[in-house]
């Protein structure tokens, strides 16, 4: 499966393309929200946060503005969803083995990566462009 743009309005691909933008700006801090509670049970927090930051940098540096991809941005947007299970599953394993700090990073890490993402900033924009030429749009002005 993947986005079909044949099979949505106009408004509907612009809307869908807006928010995979958003998404794409800072993808990797995106993807990070189902996959940092399990890092946190074998990973110090600090290694984790500063990777995550990393690897945002150097996406914004080389990637962003270069290439999308309408079936990884689907399936990301997709995936993530795993969040509302990891989260929370592993905030209650981290509070029961006496680890309430890294319980509470678990359970609020879609909050955190806000503050954790504000920089660099993404020019959504430009990436929604990108994504709806993918789509078969061509821009007029």
């Amino acid at each position: 499966m993947n986005w079909d743009p044949t099979l949505h309005p106009d408004e509907v691909n612009l809307r869908w393309s807006l928010l995979r933008a958003i998404e794409w700006g800072r993808w990797p801090i995106f993807l990070s929200q189902p996959a940092v509670p399990i890092l946190l049970l074998v990973l110090d927090w600090k290694a984790v946060v500063l990777g995550i930051i990393v690897t945002n940098l150097l996406w914004a540096s080389f990637v962003r503005y270069r290439f999308v991809s309408v079936a990884g941005a689907y399936w990301g947007a997709t995936l993530v969803r795993l969040k509302w299970l990891t989260c929370p599953m592993v905030a209650v394993y981290l509070f029961v083995r006496g680890q309430p700090g890294l319980a509470a990073v678990s359970l609020f890490w879609p909050v955190l990566i806000f503050v954790i993402g504000a920089l660099p900033t993404t020019q959504v924009g430009r990436i929604q462009n990108m994504f709806m030429a993918r789509l078969g749009y061509d821009r007029t002005t």
